[in-house]
């Protein structure tokens, strides 16, 4: 057993050694806040433990933060844990024999690759000759083939619903499968497609009108207006001339800004936009013509393939072809001779324009009609086409033998994988029955189940070490997969029982004769930390090995420590020393050295943390410098609020900014001053209690350690009076 420590060097602790009244005992247990040294001192006790030479690392054990990456895990294994070795279950001597007698009965690798490869080749035999039938039977119809990615089963089934979609069309079996496809109606449908679309030039309605105009109004002689082709002329000319130029064509002078205002006033004469307007009406006209002209080009090609009933739609539209033309001989006549009195018939060029445009009309929808038709019947002809491929596959018994010889390879195949599973199952099982660490497994996974901890742990294939799995889902998971507080109660249920070699934990093993625990309660829940709280108790009563268990919660502490009687030595009727088996120590830092201090008064939780608080606000602003704990303060902090709102108010306090004017209610805090203080402490208290923020100002906690004492002392002072005394 060790009983001190001797010139501890490491982080914190600096050249320590227990004083004399502070030596270990065989039960040990230490109290400090995270961060005061207690890994350091659980190493300092491991090292100092090893330095006798005698002693070997299997004598020992510690849980630590690194339990189970250093102790737990193996190498490179993704996750696996290392096996226990535990008897707890008697073994079967005929397990071998039924293994080797099951492993018998397995088919072999090669043979079931075999039974694959020959299904897969006859698979393709019969899709080769379904692609053959499909080919031979469509003929020139572009009816593709069906996926290559698809299964024969797929296709077939296609095919088969190929057959029912033609019974529609056509019920006789015996009609049906004689129909081989043929492309004449596709040509028919591409002829169709290749007619040109007939158009014509329509003359907008506002043009004739303003030609109506035109010719309605007298224009009277003006000598001192070129004609429009002058004014063209001397339009086009102009534009190649800029300012200062002299004439291009006689080189006089020239005044380009003059010629320019007189072309404008020109193009603004009467008489000149009215002539400009009857010119783009005559070329409407023309273009009119032109469009006739070329619909009855297409007269012969619409009706080799249209028929012969649309020739006389096309004689109606010829026949237009001399009324547009003389129309267009009146237009002329009116441009050349704009002052003369000159007819135009409007009447005929209306009636005239509606024959083309309806014939046109009757045209077009014959064309769609006989084309829909066409399309129609093209689609019957494919549907009965892929109907008749549908049909002569269905029928073909070299396809149906085929497919019956796959389907009992399949069935056979399904059988042999089966029975494999199946098999290789038993033989798995009965190699985790002559496991001993099977046992120990199964152990672990009934405590995991008993406090409700949804995780089992089970043998991985080579039988020796585990894997962890959800008992939900049954997924396999690694480390990384589960949470922290599962982590630290998978490590420390690990850590406790494979000290044991009994399954009842009633014999330690002979080896082991130190026992370290540094803060196994961590991330858990109230059920959780209870139970391994207990299992911590069941260590400080072994009988013969040391052992230490270290811990950052008073709670914890106060829990471990009731009623161990540490430190009260006795004496017997011989007046011989009888000294106590149990210590507690209390780790202090101060200036940045770490201590061990004798711990024997056990405080209630919330004194001990009030006594805290209080002597930490007040201290002065020079001190916090050397404030080495200042960042574990805000969770105490915390913990005082919420323990005083509680049995003050009668409610518990939940720390967000949005229950802070529940509190300003409750305690009637009015005061701009205050409820800003509040908010501090709220902030504080709500961050800082949960993680380190090393941007969080320590003036600010300190700032709100001194308001929690203001307001417990304004709001409740016989209580702080009292709990300030107990100090």
């Amino acid at each position: 057993m060790i009983t001190k420590l001797n010139n501890f060097t490491l982080k914190s602790f600096v050249g320590y050694t227990n004083p004399n009244d502070l030596f270990f005992r065989p039960k040990n247990i230490l109290f400090g806040y995270n961060g005061k040294g207690k890994s350091s001192i659980a190493i300092g006790i491991k090292d100092e433990f090893l330095k006798d030479t005698i002693k070997k690392p299997e004598n020992l054990r510690l849980l630590d933060k690194d339990y189970i990456s250093n102790s737990l895990l193996l190498e490179n294994s993704e996750g696996k844990i290392k096996g226990v070795e535990a008897s707890f279950s008697k073994g079967d001597v005929d397990i071998e024999n039924k293994i080797k007698e099951l492993e018998k009965q397995i088919i072999s690798e090669v043979e079931i690759a075999k039974l694959e490869t020959n299904i897969a080749d006859s698979r393709k035999n019969i899709r080769a000759e379904i692609d053959t039938i499909h080919d031979r039977r469509k003929g020139k119809v572009g009816i593709s083939k069906k996926s290559s990615s698809d299964s024969v089963e797929r296709v077939i089934e296609l095919y088969k619903k190929d057959f029912q979609d033609a019974k529609k069309i056509e019920a006789d079996k015996e009609k049906l499968i004689k129909i081989i496809g043929d492309n004449a109606i596709e040509r028919q449908i591409a002829q169709y497609d290749n007619l040109r679309t007939l158009n014509f030039s329509k003359i907008p309605t506002t043009l004739i009108e303003q030609v109506k105009a035109i010719f309605t109004e007298k224009f009277g002689e003006d000598i001192s207006i070129p004609e429009f082709e002058v004014v063209q002329w001397i339009e086009s000319g102009i534009k190649l001339h800029k300012e200062g130029d002299n004439c291009k064509f006689c080189d006089s002078k020239l005044d380009y800004s003059d010629v320019k205002l007189k072309i404008a006033e020109y193009k603004e004469n009467k008489r000149h936009k009215a002539t400009e307007k009857l010119k783009h009406f005559r070329e409407q006209l023309q273009s009119l013509l032109d469009s006739i002209r070329i619909i009855e080009k297409e007269s012969k090609t619409y009706s080799t393939n249209i028929g012969i009933e649309v020739e006389q739609n096309f004689t109606e539209i010829a026949e237009k072809e001399g009324i547009i033309d003389s129309l267009i001989t009146s237009c002329q006549l009116k441009i050349d001779n704009i002052e003369i009195q000159e007819s135009f018939d409007f009447v005929l060029l209306a009636e005239t324009s509606k024959v083309i445009e309806e014939s046109i009309f009757t045209l077009t929808k014959t064309k769609s009609e006989k084309l829909a038709e066409l399309r129609r019947k093209q689609n019957n002809l494919t549907t009965l086409v892929k109907g008749a491929i549908g049909l002569e596959i269905l029928k073909s018994s070299t396809i149906e033998e085929k497919r019956k010889e796959v389907k009992d390879m399949v069935v056979y195949l399904k059988e042999k994988r089966s029975n494999n599973k199946k098999k290789q199952q038993e033989i798995q099982d009965l190699k985790h029955q002559k496991s001993l660490t099977k046992d120990f497994a199964d152990f672990v996974s009934q405590i995991l189940n008993d406090i409700n901890i949804s995780l089992k742990v089970t043998l991985d294939s080579d039988n020796r070490n585990y894997i962890i799995k959800s008992t939900n889902e049954n997924a396999t998971l690694t480390i990384k997969d589960i949470s922290e507080g599962e982590k630290n109660i998978l490590a420390l249920l690990f850590f406790y029982y494979e000290l044991f070699a009994d399954n009842k934990q009633q014999n330690i093993k002979p080896e082991i004769e130190l026992i370290i625990v540094d803060d196994p309660i961590s991330s858990m829940d109230d059920s959780n930390k209870f139970y391994i709280l207990e299992l911590m108790k069941n260590l400080l009563v072994l009988q013969n090995q040391q052992v230490f268990v270290m811990t950052h919660s008073w709670d914890d502490y106060c829990n471990l420590s009731y009623g161990k009687k540490a430190w009260v030595d006795k004496k017997d009727k011989e007046d011989n020393e009888i000294k106590s088996k149990y210590a507690t120590f209390e780790i202090n830092k101060n200036n940045g050295k770490s201590t061990l201090v004798k711990s024997k008064n056990l405080e209630k939780p919330y004194n001990y943390l009030f006594k805290e608080i209080y002597e930490f606000s007040i201290k002065s602003n020079e001190d916090l410098k050397t404030e080495c704990e200042i960042y574990h303060y805000p969770n105490v902090m915390r913990r005082i609020f919420e323990e005083w709102y509680g049995f003050k108010i009668g409610r518990d306090l939940n720390f967000t900014s949005n229950f802070q004017k529940q509190i300003e209610n409750d305690f009637r805090i009015t005061s701009n001053n205050q409820k800003t203080k509040l908010g501090l402490l709220i902030k504080v208290c709500n961050i800082l209690s949960h993680s380190i923020n090393g941007s969080m100002n320590p003036q600010e906690i300190h700032q709100s350690a001194k308001y929690l004492m203001w307001l417990i002392e304004d709001k409740d002072k016989l209580h702080f009076d009292k709990m300030k005394n107990n100090n």
